[in-house]
């Protein structure tokens, strides 16, 4: 099991890496040729083909070959040092990437209770409902939260902002709401705590951040194409905003650089409806050509050979039976059945059994049957020659009460 995560792991993070360097290597051009919300949307791309990543390929069950080997005691026992070295490093690496991941988690949880403890108090703003006005004046203005986004704006709006510029602000953060920003930077952010080794994750994440800026700006502008100069003025106004959350859709986003791109966008010529549509088309069709190629290059899923007369050199007796009878169907003298199917390792081991079929549904016989499959040990070598290593075998178990 904990090899199947470290390998799923590495192979969505290369993916995943792939794809960010691609996205910001064509963010700036696809933004100036197609427009903000085109580069926005390019992002899609990344977790898309991690995802991807994750879907097997699998071969064709007619263009399987088994190969068959000889497979001595010494090479058996050599094969199990190696398997249980294995397992112990994926096991570790299981632990290490869980303990990061879960400090990740803590850590941007602190940063955003800190944000809103530093907020204070939030209450409604007069005139404006469902914009809450917080205690201080760095509190904002920005969307705050993930699941239940709220806007929330400085203690002194009123004073900083007023008539149009006030317009513009809520505009802004509205454009947020309706986009689902909040949502999408919660995703981002859980996909930072996953992935916390990957210093790419947390350099697109911030990108990610100006561009999402970058695409709301360009709506506000869309709709007041009048108040271009007021809105830089307004930006300007914000800089000094330094506090941030992670949960959150920053206005501005932080430092003077995506500050200074933001404002350029501000004075580039707006994009017919027809090109904004074009630039959507083409991104959706950049980033499922992507995902295709990712998928495309993912190992292929060959089927287990089905071990339909295996050789049992141990099996569970009747003490073991009794050991992990159902306690209540042993109360009740009620009999059962169970099938389990279990991978077969190359010594002949059972493991990553998983339950078929129980009879009757519930009562803890396919529990039962898993605790016995540790008691089966299966000949390395079938009859035919074959090894009984990496293929699949279906076991049967009946249970009757002891008298």
């Amino acid at each position: 099991m904990s090899g199947d995560i470290v390998e799923a792991l590495i192979r969505a993070n290369l993916a995943l890496a792939a794809a960010i360097v691609a996205v910001m290597l064509l963010r700036k051009p696809v933004r100036r040729r197609l427009g903000p919300l085109a580069a926005y949307a390019l992002w899609l791309a990344a977790p898309l083909c991690a995802l991807v990543s994750l879907i097997p390929v699998r071969a064709p069950t007619a263009m399987t070959f088994y190969q068959t080997v000889e497979l001595t005691p010494k090479a058996v026992a050599a094969a199990a040092r190696a398997t249980q070295q294995m397992a112990s490093l994926t096991d570790i690496a299981v632990w290490v990437w869980a303990i990061g991941a879960t400090a990740a988690f803590g850590l941007l949880a602190l940063r955003q209770l800190r944000f809103v403890r530093a907020a204070g108090r939030l209450t409604p703003l007069d005139g404006a409902p469902g914009v809450l006005r917080g205690e201080h004046v760095d509190a904002g203005p920005l969307v705050l939260g993930a699941l239940r986004p709220r806007i929330v704006v400085p203690a002194d709006f009123a004073q900083r902002f007023q008539g149009e510029a006030r317009t513009l602000v809520l505009a802004h953060e509205d454009v947020h709401l309706r986009r689902g920003d909040a949502t999408i930077n919660g995703l981002v952010v859980a996909l930072q705590c996953l992935c916390w080794f990957n210093p790419l994750v947390h350099l697109a994440a911030r990108a990610l951040r100006v561009d999402q800026e970058i695409a709301c700006d360009a709506a506000v502008i869309a709709r007041h194409p009048h108040a271009r100069r007021l809105y830089a003025e307004t930006l300007l106004s914000t800089v000094l905003t330094a506090k941030t959350a992670p949960l959150g859709c920053h206005w501005p986003a932080a430092g003077p650089h995506p500050l200074k791109e933001r404002l350029t966008m501000l004075n580039a010529a707006s994009l017919t409806p027809l090109r904004r549509k074009a630039g959507l088309a083409l991104v959706a069709l950049l980033a499922s050509t992507a995902a295709g190629a990712v998928w495309a290059a993912n190992p292929e899923v060959t089927p287990k050979p089905v071990v339909s007369r295996p050789v049992w050199v141990q099996k569970p007796d009747i003490a073991d039976l009794d050991r992990y009878y159902p306690a209540q169907a042993k109360a009740e003298k009620l009999a059962g059945r169970a099938v389990i199917g279990c991978d077969v390792t190359p010594q002949g081991e059972l493991h990553r059994c998983k339950v078929a079929s129980e009879l009757p549904t519930g009562a803890g016989f396919g529990e039962a049957a898993l605790q016995l499959s540790q008691h089966f040990r299966m000949d390395p070598t079938l009859p035919d020659g074959k090894p009984a290593g990496n293929g699949w075998v279906n076991i049967p178990i009946s249970f009757q009460p002891p008298r």
